[in-house]
């Protein structure tokens, strides 16, 4: 029996040229609890270790210079005698993995890793490893002392049949010249669960054999002269149950060379093919929903490619991306999320017709292949029953979400009949479909070709754009209504790419959110607002309270809070003379983790204002909740305060309601002063907006401070700008 202390002991070589990915899979393999886990980014020194180390298991890198992959397993081919080789490949392509496995790897992971994926690729490879060697080391003793007692068979066959009748292996011996049985164990009868005695025809031992396995284990049979000879098939038993078997024949000789027996030696490998089934079957299918994964997608999308143009039918790939789903790992949490990803491919699954294959992409991402004769509008039918079957809301933890999807539609011959540009244009259609509105599929049209190459073109831009040092911050001043005094400044990223001028936050913080890189972006803000903080002290400006923007994605890393600490130690700035605008949406988003780090905030010093308020949940349990110092009226509101009764009505009760709360109100988007003398009349703590100044560079807002402390206490406000248009976006 493999048990787990003998998995976590097995020894671990990782063989990877990138140091990240070493120190990432040596972090993974230690954390998981394995103790004898080596490394080398040198592949050429892998057979040598193997050698002086014999490895249970070889993680492998595919593309290394000077040696790559396929190389090295070549060359440990050569000394691992039987073949076997404990390979693991790791690779990012996925059209490697096939050649890999026919080159000798017993499986593969993708990069970027998977955690689960890989520990439980590892620890199944590992138990396998581990009971092949048990079972070869077991069949060696075995056949020793077979080997052994055939000798003294010879003076004694009482001895052999003691032998014989204990092993656990079912062995039987043939008579090469009266092609009989000259002899089964009880082992041999129980695993067959027939009955057989000495000089019954080989047929007995022949009609359990599975019908497609015995002509080629009766061929092998009749060449019983040969040393050795091993093979793995089928039997059925009496009850008609399937059990897979490995036999080892050898034969025994008399002094005079002549063979007139021959022993089989049969071992019952069911569980072992079995697990190597289940190896098989994850490597093709997604472990959440069971559906074919990227790899078995990809080999079903070729084979309809050929059939399509074998027999003139049209393909078409539906790319689907559940709507708003990280909100719902957000607020509900990636368990309720998995239920959500489980449950919707249920639904897929009911929406398909006969020969459609339907698979997971990854995250949130779907795909269906449709198959349908030329003049056939299958993918339309598929997508519009897509839509149909998400009407009704999934019931998860006692209640109701809705889900959506937008679906993106290309077709062979209609767009093309290349794999990879086929779901480049599905995904492109996809994305039109997200920007229409969502809930929506469309077909792909060479105009979003244009703009998907657009957006690839920008995110390959922003990829770079921290490390180019293109983004900067703007400054917009606060101003206390009742003082007139600028109390304050909110920073504003903003992108200066270059070829491009600056770029509006609108156009690329929801790329950065969506690609992940809004983390080290954000810790770059509240590091560059602090040591702008500093700079102004240092300057005789005096100490100006800076707000700064920061997601939900922020707030939920594990180390924000402590970074956020090390950027006040750093700078030496006063942690009252920082603040933190949130969204409702973040507020509520893992409630208590959140909580937990805002508390953590608030005792630095720090304060928490509530952006945007109004437009989210507005749930003024949370107000209570959490330890929040500020409301900022949303522009929505503050737009039309001075001719719409309704934002009026909204503006003043916030107004009220913050108050009575003991919070402060601040007003965005103010640009009249008949706005703010309305809020001045209303009692609104402060206001931001063009009617003060639009957001400027760090030294113009300050030259802007220093004309206010000129000038005296009270500022007189810009003149009047223009109406700004609602698509305008002051951040």
């Amino acid at each position: 029996m493999i048990d787990t202390s003998m998995i976590l002991a097995g020894k671990i070589l990782i063989v990877d040229d990138q140091s990240a990915n070493v120190q990432l899979l040596e972090m993974m393999l230690q954390r998981a609890g394995y103790l004898q886990v080596t490394s080398t980014m040198d592949p050429t020194s892998v057979c040598k270790l193997h050698l002086k180390n014999s490895y249970d298991l070889i993680l492998l890198d595919l593309h290394m210079p000077g040696m790559d992959g396929f190389q090295v397993m070549e060359e440990l081919k050569i000394i691992e005698k039987d073949n076997y080789l404990p390979v693991l490949v790791i690779t990012a392509q996925p059209s490697q993995k096939l050649r890999a496995l026919q080159s000798g790897a017993k499986d593969f992971i993708s990069k970027p890793f998977d955690r689960s994926e890989v520990l439980t690729r590892i620890h199944n490879m590992l138990e396998v490893r581990l009971l092949n060697e048990e079972c070869k080391s077991h069949t060696r003793l075995l056949e020793d002392l077979v080997r052994e007692r055939t000798i003294d068979l010879r003076k004694s066959e009482e001895m052999f049949r003691e032998l014989a009748a204990n092993i656990p292996e079912a062995l039987w011996i043939r008579d090469t010249e009266q092609q009989t049985i000259q002899y089964v164990n009880p082992a041999w009868q129980n695993l067959s669960g027939l009955f057989a005695v000495q000089g019954d025809p080989l047929t007995k031992v022949y009609d359990i054999i599975h019908p497609d396995d015995l002509p080629w284990i009766a061929h092998n049979r009749r060449r019983g002269s040969e040393p050795q000879t091993s093979a793995e098939y089928r039997i059925v038993r009496a009850d008609q149950s399937i059990r897979w078997v490995h036999a080892r024949t050898f034969p025994i000789a008399n002094p005079t060379g002549h063979v007139p027996w021959v022993v089989e030696i049969i071992e019952d490998i069911t569980q072992r093919r079995e697990v190597e089934r289940q190896l098989v079957h994850l490597a093709r299918h997604d472990v959440l929903t069971g559906l074919p994964n990227r790899m078995l997608l990809y080999e079903s999308l070729r084979d309809a490619l050929l059939r399509a143009e074998q027999d003139q039918m049209v393909v078409s790939v539906l790319l689907l991306d559940i709507d708003h789903f990280k909100n719902v790992n957000d607020t509900l949490g990636h368990t309720t999320g998995d239920v959500l990803l489980q449950e919707f491919a249920v639904r897929l699954a009911t929406c398909l017709r006969p020969g459609d294959v339907v698979g997971r992409l990854g995250g949130d991402e779907f795909a269906v292949i449709v198959l349908t004769p030329a003049n056939g509008h299958g993918a339309i039918d598929v997508a519009t029953r897509i839509q149909i079957a998400l009407q009704d809301p999934i019931a998860m933890e006692g209640q109701d979400v809705p889900v959506t999807a937008s679906i993106g539609i290309a077709s062979c011959p209609t767009d093309t009949c290349n794999l990879e540009t086929l779901l480049r244009y599905a995904d492109a259609a996809m994305y039109d479909a997200k920007a229409s509105g969502r809930n929506a599929f469309r077909c792909y049209t060479p105009e979003l070709n244009a703009r998907a190459m657009a957006k690839s073109d920008i995110e390959s831009a922003l990829r770079l754009a921290l490390t180019r040092d293109e983004f900067v911050l703007h400054y917009q001043p606060k101003m206390q209504i009742d003082t007139g005094k600028w109390t304050s400044a909110e920073a504003l990223i903003r992108w200066n790419r270059p070829g491009h001028g600056l770029v509006s936050p609108v156009a690329f913080v929801p790329m950065l959110e969506e690609m992940g890189l809004i983390v080290p972006v954000g810790a770059w803000v509240i590091d560059t607002a602090c040591r702008q903080i500093r700079d102004w002290e240092l300057s005789g400006l005096g100490q100006i309270r800076v707000a700064v923007n920061v997601s939900s994605r922020q707030v939920r890393e594990p180390r924000f809070v402590s970074d956020v600490a090390e950027i006040l130690r750093d700078r030496r700035i006063d942690p009252t003379l920082l603040e933190f605008e949130i969204t409702e949406s973040t507020l509520m988003a893992h409630g208590e983790s959140t909580n937990i780090a805002l508390r953590n905030l608030k005792d630095m010093g720090i304060s928490i204002s509530i952006d945007d308020f109004g437009t989210g949940y507005s749930n003024l349990a949370y107000l209570k909740r959490f330890l929040v110092d500020t409301l900022k009226i949303d522009i929505a509101f503050i737009r039309d305060v001075t001719t719409n009764a309704d934002d009026a009505t909204i503006a003043i009760a916030i107004i009220n309601m913050a108050h009575s709360l003991r919070l402060k109100v601040v007003a965005e988007g103010v640009e009249t002063r008949e706005q703010l003398e309305f809020l001045r009349v209303h009692g609104c703590d402060e206001i931001q907006g063009y009617l003060l100044s639009k957001p400027l560079p760090a030294k113009e807002l300050a030259a802007k401070f220093r004309q206010v402390i000129l000038h005296g206490t009270r500022q007189q406000p810009a003149a009047r700008p223009p109406r700004r248009s609602a698509a305008h976006a002051q951040h």
